[in-house]
């Protein structure tokens, strides 16, 4: 059973709640002020009868179980006589780094140190946090205490205006911004990471933890078929729209004659198919100056990484939505791989990070990045110089809904205020306000993609999917019982699909010749198939007609669709009537799985203009000078669609970019690449 880490910011409310036993069990809540507004009264009371304010308890070790943001979360707290002495986590399958410090350090430090439950909480973490809160209290009052009595608040020192300076500023702490302080770090630079939440990682933290690029070794175990000829045939037959574009397919076109001349049968690939792919696949909207930079700067990226602790699984496979067999997926659950690495790296070096400290400002003088500012939640102001320049890496604004149905104009989607998102908090756009307010130009702003396969619950890429990352063993059904798309598509179409189905709601069917230990299966969070199946997350039969029943379709109708897919598989079909190109692993033993899923908003392609140097541009298209971008912030590189596996790219290659050019040249003009 793996525990897991986080942080949140909580209202001192949703505390006082009645507990029964040793185990107990209390329910998650959103949060409640008028329970806080209790539990003050009732210590005026107590203190109004001339009783002591203090709590009692029966010394001794209590459990509470409640929900968190990814299941059950039980706490043990250990009592003397007249404090909390100890607070441990039994169970957690939360996020690992986004609930670490709620969990585990500071939120259960804060709450002994204090001997309160009215404590700060860890920002962007607020279910972990609301989830350790209500345990603990839960535990209070199971060794005779009165939560009512720990609401009071610690002091606080008097706000301060603080001054720094450092060589390279950063603005935000996820995999860009870690990526570009790493960077910056490795030229001899010092750093000052400015976080608005309590824990670094961003939207990298809670990923599917893959990573695309092209692999000879690798993909030299994958063999080649008739379906992905196909997909480059047809690439190449396209007419040119540009100069660029025909140079590009003359290039591809090189090497695929090569390869074939050569009697190859496994993979092909090269950095020019990856970028003519990347190109096509958002719909020729994106740079491709800045596509080939990344493209070609992506394998290089991950050596970079595993040069410091990044490992990732043995085989290549194609990530969701990625369009091809270049995924390489992390060993770690989720995103926490890459962000360790980098944590790790930067503890020895000359690099400061500031949590729970929004930035609201780049000091612009006469013309120049020069710093920011930044407010934390204490009311400290920062005014932080930057002898090179500032990075912005503020990731996009999909957790921004009122934001993103704002620059909803393309006319692609229908409105998408009401959708949730897989988003953490912290992205709301305020980057690039910042951005623009300094000067910037953006782009794409109206290009914002969906998630198809996300937790209908709560928007999350990663809870309760379970399936392999490439799409070569789920199959997407109705509510109805029909397959509607080729599971294999952009994400965009198959998001637009699913929209169309009863309740935007689909459920991804597998069998055991996909899922072959249950046992050992987690989620791309770490929570065990096992909770899931118990939470409802997943549903399982012993047979395929199991299944259906406990779904509700039609057992013969869906039986003669999986029938129909096990033929393409063994036919090496180049496609099915859906649109499937990809038919690798046949579905015909039980246990069978069906994994209720629908689209959320995920990712928002459009954002600052830079140019390969990863320098932020005016409107009229000029450097300015010490500002530099890295990753969703940025517009130019995903067009209209972003495929899946590229995001972390974007993110790593341009923050090593944006961290390397912004030491070594900062406010000066950078060379043009050889």
């Amino acid at each position: 059973m793996r525990k897991k880490r986080g942080l949140a910011l909580i209202l001192a409310a949703a505390l006082a709640l009645t507990a029964a036993g040793c185990s107990s069990t209390t329910q998650a809540t959103d949060g409640a002020g008028d329970t806080t507004a209790a539990a003050q009264t009732d210590a005026q009371q107590t203190e109004a009868a001339g009783e002591s304010a203090v709590n009692h308890y029966t010394a001794g070790t209590y459990e509470a179980s409640t929900s968190g943001h990814n299941g059950t979360v039980t706490i043990r707290t250990t009592f003397s006589e007249d404090a909390i002495t100890d607070i441990e986590v039994v169970t957690s399958y939360e996020s690992q780094g986004v609930s670490d410090k709620a969990l585990y350090t500071e939120l259960p430090e804060s709450i002994i140190e204090n001997q309160s439950l009215a404590v700060d909480t860890i920002a962007g973490a607020t279910i972990s946090s609301n989830a350790m809160l209500r345990a603990v209290s839960d535990c209070v009052e199971q060794a005779g205490g009165d939560p009512a009595l720990l609401q009071v608040e610690p002091e606080k020192a008097e706000p301060q205006d603080i001054t720094l300076t450092a060589d390279v500023v950063i603005i935000g702490g996820g995999g860009a911004g870690l990526s570009a302080a790493v960077s910056a770090t490795d030229n001899g630079a010092s750093v000052i990471i400015v976080e608005k939440e309590g824990y670094v990682g961003g939207n990298t933290m809670v990923s599917g933890g893959i990573y695309n690029c092209p692999d000879p070794e690798m993909q030299q175990q994958v063999e080649m078929t008739d379906g992905v000829a196909a997909l480059i045939e047809d690439a190449l037959a396209e007419e040119p729209v540009s100069e660029e574009h025909a140079a590009l397919q003359a290039a591809v076109q090189q090497e695929w004659d090569e390869y074939k001349a050569s009697g190859a049968t496994y993979l092909f690939d090269s950095v020019n198919w990856y970028t003519l792919q990347t190109w096509n696949g958002g719909d020729k909207v994106g740079d491709l100056e800045l596509i080939s930079t990344m493209t070609s700067h992506a394998y290089e990226t991950l050596q970079w990484l595993v040069s410091m602790g990044y490992e990732y699984k043995p085989d290549i496979v194609q990530g969701a939505g990625s369009l091809y067999q270049r995924t390489h997926s992390s060993v770690e659950h989720a995103g926490i791989g890459f962000i360790n690495c980098f944590t790790e790296t930067l503890a020895d070096r000359d690099a400061q990070i500031l949590y729970n400290t929004p930035a609201s400002e780049i000091i612009m003088e006469n013309g120049e990045a020069t710093g920011i500012r930044a407010e934390d939640r204490d009311g400290n102001t920062y005014t932080i110089y930057a002898n090179q320049g500032v990075i912005l890496a503020t990731g996009g604004f999909a957790g921004n809904l009122e934001m993103v149905q704002e620059y909803n104009t393309s006319g692609k989607w229908p409105d998408l205020s009401q959708l949730k998102s897989t988003n953490l908090p912290g992205m709301t756009g305020d980057g690039i306000e910042m951005a623009v307010a300094a000067g910037a130009a953006l782009r794409d702003m109206d290009q914002i993609q969906l998630l198809q396969t996300t937790s209908p619950k709560t928007g999350n890429c990663t809870f309760g999917y379970v399936a392999p990352l490439e799409a070569a063993g789920y199959l997407f059904f109705n509510s109805e019982g029909e397959r509607f798309i080729g599971e294999d598509g952009r994400r965009d179409d198959i998001s637009l699909a699913a929209l169309d189905q009863t309740d935007a709601l689909f459920y991804m069917v597998e069998s055991g010749d996909v899922i072959t230990d249950p046992e050992n299966t987690y989620d791309l969070s770490g929570v065990p198939l096992t909770e899931l199946i118990k939470s409802g997350d997943v549903i399982v039969g012993d047979t395929l007609e199991e299944l259906c029943q406990q779904v509700g379709w039609d057992y013969e109708t869906v039986q003669a669709q999986i029938d129909q897919y096990n033929a393409n598989v063994d036919s090496n079909a180049v496609s099915d009537e859906y649109g499937r190109a990809l038919f690798s692993v046949k579905q015909e033993n039980g246990p069978w799985y069906a994994i209720p899923r629908t689209p959320s908003v995920h990712h928002t392609m459009g954002g600052v203009v830079i140019n390969t140097n990863a320098q932020v541009l005016n409107e009229e298209g000029e450097v300015i000078p010490g500002l530099y971008a890295a990753g969703e912030v940025t517009g130019g590189i995903h067009g209209g669609n972003r495929l899946g596996g590229n995001a972390i790219v974007d993110c790593l290659v341009f923050g090593q970019i944006a961290g390397e050019n912004c030491a070594v040249y900062g406010k000066e003009e950078v060379p043009a690449a050889e």
